[in-house]
């Protein structure tokens, strides 16, 4: 923070120093003089003077007298864009524009910032009264000299010279880049500028659209959050860059004024509500949660006073102090949350930390604070569009592992924990989709329903830990005893369903058999004690068409108890006629 503040005061102590010396070349302050023939690319701030008003509004003539009386009331800059600070007051750019041809030289002179109240251009030929055009956000759009949102006078100049008087008025930051160019390049400036707000935007509204779409049938509030924080920055921008008026609400001049402050807090303030969703602070941080929430309202109550008392210059200031705040919150919040286990959080924290330094710059940039650059000017529209895009990466990575979270609790609810085989849930969906395909191919199918003999007993001498540790052992024997395209699963207890599709009764009953006689050679040793255990079965296959696979259920569980009443450790397909009718009724 010391070092911060050095580096300030040594830019400020630099500015000063280099404002003298422009003052204090051969002959005194002078009124500079442009060549209406060199084209000028870019801002020729720097190459004007300027003069600040103290206090009471000048007119034409009363600058000019003093410029005469007084030249050292002209102040030069060395940066090509003038930035003064947040309602430092108005400002007059000064020149003399010299046409040494004999023709007339049509120039389009402009000041590039869309936020900027009031600017009137004053062009006073040699002997001549002043010509004046008007523009600013403080006027409707056709009510301006030229009906476009930047600031602009299209002039044509006379041999000899023409004096050049720009005078900026506004609340907002103080950034005045002057420019004299030709009608192309003022077009190509215009061009740029569309392609680049053009992409910023569509971006932004893809991103808010999606994200609503996703709220709207996902129902998870981080989505409208996001959405409202991304839809607030193009509302912001659009009010701040003069699109908004240009295109929304060209004769609403009281809102434009209000608007940049207010939206700015709108921006910040939904972006620290999608942090608090995203982060889930409310669960893992309730006092910061809750703190985020006082400053928010704090905002909006500050504002609100400014509001009633007309000091827009307070509730700007308000919302470029907010801003740095909003930044360190969002940055602090996604390293929290980083290094308390969350790794979505890495996307919330690269993309917070980018939105930061853009937000940053443009702020310390149209304050006046650092020097101003094209590239520092657009800097929070860059970071915005990273952030965006990382935040996107960000919800996508948790609907990733929310969906993987899902589909692992589907899996174990569709698999039995004990032996790792589908359990009922899981079996009958894939079981009921063969079948119905193998009934419609008119093709052989069994269905298998097999039960461990006697082990209620083995869970009675040894205990249910060992009576799990054979239903392991005998799970594994009939999972690796099974063919490729079986379905096998734990039914329930003691008793495992297998589907053998192309397979009828009779192939079916040398496989159940196979089967059998693995798990009646199987040991299970367990503290000292070997214990064999046998298992019975019972056969069914689909004997007609209009067969349901829950009748052949029924069926083999018929043909299970027959082997059970038969002496078990066997395996039955063909019910014979002498079974009792209550045996069946029984089971």
């Amino acid at each position: 923070m010391h070092r911060h503040w050095l580096l300030s005061l040594l830019l400020i102590i630099a500015n000063f120093a280099g404002q003298a010396l422009a003052q204090t070349g051969d002959g005194g302050p002078s009124v500079p003089v442009l060549d209406v023939r060199t084209v000028h690319e870019s801002a020729i701030t720097d190459q004007v003077a300027f003069v600040v008003e103290k206090g009471t509004t000048l007119s034409v003539d009363e600058l000019q007298s003093l410029i005469r009386e007084n030249p050292a009331v002209l102040q030069y800059t060395k940066t090509s864009v003038l930035a003064r600070g947040i309602d430092s007051g108005a400002i007059w750019l000064v020149a003399m524009v010299l046409n040494p041809t004999n023709e007339s030289v049509l120039r389009r002179v402009s000041v590039r910032t869309g936020w900027l109240e009031r600017v009137d251009f004053f062009f006073v030929p040699s002997g001549r009264r002043p010509q004046q055009f008007v523009s600013g956000d403080a006027l409707p759009l056709n009510q301006r000299s030229i009906p476009k949102r930047i600031a602009s006078a299209d002039f044509s100049f006379e041999p000899g010279e023409t004096q050049l008087l720009v005078r900026v008025e506004t609340a907002d930051p103080m950034v005045a880049p002057l420019y004299m160019s030709t009608m192309a390049i003022s077009q190509d400036h215009e061009q740029f500028e569309t392609v680049f707000y053009s992409f910023v935007y569509g971006v932004m509204f893809a991103l808010s659209a999606l994200t609503l779409m996703l709220f709207l049938v996902i129902r998870k509030p981080r989505y409208l959050s996001y959405s409202l924080y991304t839809g607030s920055f193009v509302a912001m921008t659009a009010s701040y860059n003069g699109i908004g008026m240009a295109l929304l609400w060209p004769d609403a001049t009281a809102w434009q004024q209000w608007a940049p402050p207010l939206l700015m807090l709108c921006f910040t303030s939904s972006g620290l509500v999608f942090a608090m969703n995203f982060l889930n602070t409310r669960h893992h941080r309730p006092l910061l949660h809750r703190g985020i929430q006082a400053i928010i309202l704090g905002y909006f109550a500050l504002l609100s006073v400014f509001f009633v008392l007309g000091n827009q210059g307070h509730a700007l200031k308000l919302a470029f102090v907010v801003v740095p705040i909003f930044s360190g919150l969002m940055l602090y919040m996604g390293i929290s949350s980083w290094m308390g286990g969350n790794q979505s959080a890495r996307y919330f924290m690269f993309g917070t930390l980018l939105s930061a330094i853009g937000a940053s710059i443009t702020a310390l940039t149209v304050a006046g604070l650092v020097p101003y650059t094209k590239l520092g000017f657009y800097a929070v529209d860059i970071g915005m569009v990273g952030d965006a895009l990382l935040l996107m990466l960000a919800l996508a990575d948790l609907v990733r592992k929310n969906e993987e979270a899902r589909l692992i609790a589907e899996r174990t609810a569709r698999i039995d924990l004990l032996t790792g085989l589908n359990n009922r849930r899981g079996f009958l969906p894939v079981a009921e989709s063969l079948w119905n395909l193998v009934s419609r191919q008119h093709r052989p199918i069994c269905v298998v329903m097999a039960d461990i003999d006697h082990f209620k007993d083995i869970n009675d001498q040894y205990g249910h830990a060992t009576g799990d540790k054979v239903l392991k052992a005998i799970a594994s024997e009939l999972d690796r005893s099974s063919r490729e395209s079986d379905i096998l699963a734990r039914w329930g207890g003691e008793e495992f369903m297998l589907l053998l599709p192309e397979t009828d009764e009779a192939e079916a009953f040398q496989v159940v058999e196979r089967f059998r006689r693995n798990v009646e050679q199987l040991v299970v040793k367990d503290r000292g004690n070997e214990i064999r255990c046998t298992i019975s079965a019972g056969i069914a296959g689909r004997d007609a068409t209009h067969i349901t696979l829950n009748q052949v259920i029924i069926r083999a569980d018929e043909r299970l108890y027959q082997a059970k009443v038969q002496g078990r450790n066997q395996t039955c397909f063909n019910t014979p006629p002498d079974l009792p009718d209550e045996a069946l009724a029984q089971a």
